[in-house]
């Protein structure tokens, strides 16, 4: 049956429902809104405060050092480098080459990957991994403290180039030492030989031998050709892929200082000073009269007393 509607009611029908979808969609838009902010946010530059400025970390800028070159073709094409087993501990030895960084103030870098030149000696290898370790440069330029020891890092490749993959820390500008060492047993292994440079970078390459098993008396560092005197070649062949992380200061606006608002000294409100009293008057004395003699009042009547009322 059709029902009648005045128009009246139709209006306000539809006053409600356009309101409920208007309701509707603005809910749906705050629900969407996050999706938009989110990655508006994620997207700002990374920066770290300071007192006056903020630095910007900006995105590694990577590249090598190398010393990749002039490698020895005359005898001996290598040094010594190489972790034994425990058995053999006091042969273990190291060779270390130096190299320099220069960064602006405030910037970083580390090592991702080091490349090295060397060969096992006959019928020997394969290393099981390599040991890496930084030193940072000592008085003589020779490997001072040590400040990271990387070990048993994984590496690719086969003679005569070996890549070691690795992380280092992050490293301010300066001069450092890196050595390589090889992870081998002599036993069934043989040995690993770090290949030899025949052209000086920086200070010549250092070698030690803690245990004095080869008996040349460099129990610490010292220079390899003070170590074994047939070893002419100065350096060792090597590069290092290093990422440097800029760190840019960005001046930040200067923030005007609030000028402090007087604060009003409260004036003293006087304290009322309190009314005299006035000192009461003596009241005068009466002097009494002889009272007449009182006449006996009638004697009055008892009258019952009225009982509560429930």
């Amino acid at each position: 049956m059709f029902t009648h509607r005045s128009p009246s009611k139709v209006k306000a029908n539809i006053s409600s429902t356009t309101k409920t979808h208007l309701i509707r969609g603005a809910f749906y838009l705050f629900l969407l809104l996050p999706a938009f902010v989110i990655p508006l946010a994620l997207g700002q530059r990374y920066v770290t405060g300071s007192s006056g400025s903020e630095n910007t970390l900006r995105a590694p800028n990577c590249t090598t050092l190398s010393q990749y070159d002039n490698a020895a073709t005359e005898p001996p094409l290598g040094i010594g480098s190489q972790q034994f087993e425990p058995a053999m501990t006091a042969f273990d030895d190291q060779a270390a080459d130096d190299f320099v960084v220069n960064l602006l103030p405030l910037n970083f870098f580390y090592i991702t990957e080091v490349r090295v030149m060397g060969e096992y000696s006959q019928g020997g290898g394969p290393a099981s991994s390599f040991n890496v370790y930084l030193y940072r440069d000592a008085p003589g330029h020779l490997p001072g403290e040590l400040i990271q020891a990387l070990l048993n890092q994984p590496y690719t490749g086969t003679p005569p180039d070996f890549t070691i993959h690795l992380t280092s820390g992050l490293l301010d500008s300066g001069t450092y030492w890196i050595s390589v060492q090889a992870v081998q047993n002599f036993n069934p292994n043989g040995q690993w030989f770090w290949h030899n440079r025949t052209v000086q970078s920086n200070s010549g390459a250092a070698w030690q031998n803690p245990g004095d098993g080869y008996g040349t008396g460099c129990v610490t560092w010292n220079r390899k050709n003070a170590c074994m005197p047939d070893q002419v070649s100065p350096d060792q062949v090597f590069s290092l892929h290093v990422c440097v992380v800029e760190n840019t200061p960005t001046a930040t606006p200067a923030t005007r200082t609030p000028t402090p608002t007087p604060t009003l000294t409260p004036t003293s409100t006087p304290i009322a000073s309190p009314t005299a009293t006035a000192t009461p008057t003596a009241t005068p004395t009466l002097t009494q009269r002889p009272s007449p003699t009182p006449r006996v009042a009638p004697t009055p009547r008892v009258r019952p007393t009225p009982p509560p009322r429930p």
